[in-house]
């Protein structure tokens, strides 16, 4: 486990050490995070970020975004979590948890009703993400990967809605 580190919103100011985790965390996973620290810088311009945390001791060692999605019907509120990184030297110490678990509470006090992710089901399952919860909905990235977490109850019972994702997707 990571020495201590507190959970920070502001995020804007801090701007340059977030891409600079970003780029790097997913550059070892993926070959490259260009896209995920466009992504970010987008979806604050365009006004599309839901909540946005980072992790901090004396320097940022991680980050998580959430972002709003347009619903039809618009019956519900629905946000994406996406990116999320850990500093390379830092991952698998419970920063990204940590980030995950704030970032969920806090899109639930801001009366979300549920919230979408594309990745690892082995993982985010920990959280209560599933791809059974995300079978409501339709979107681009609707497939094995694309899960969901009721975060009111019931919130997603007997429904069908598409989700459109930001913009700033188009181009990850």
């Amino acid at each position: 486990m990571r020495a201590p580190f507190t959970i920070v919103t502001n995020c804007a100011d801090r701007a340059a050490d977030i891409a600079a985790v970003t780029r790097e965390a997913f550059a070892r996973e993926y070959g490259s995070g260009d896209g995920e620290v466009a992504l970010i810088a987008q979806l604050r311009a365009d006004g599309d970020v839901a909540v946005e945390l980072a992790a901090a001791d004396s320097e940022i060692v991680g980050h998580a975004m959430f972002s709003k999605l347009t619903v039809e019907p618009a019956a519900l509120t629905v946000a994406a979590l996406a990116p999320v990184s850990a500093r390379v030297d830092c991952q698998k110490g419970g920063i990204g948890s940590a980030l995950i678990r704030e970032g969920l509470a806090r899109c639930k006090a801001e009366g979300f009703d549920a919230v979408t992710v594309l990745g690892d089901p082995a993982y985010y399952q920990r959280f209560g993400f599933s791809l059974e919860a995300a079978r409501v909905f339709e979107c681009a990235y609707a497939g094995p990967h694309f899960q969901a977490l009721e975060l009111r109850i019931g919130a997603l019972r007997g429904g069908r809605w598409t989700l459109t994702y930001p913009p700033a997707f188009e181009g990850v």
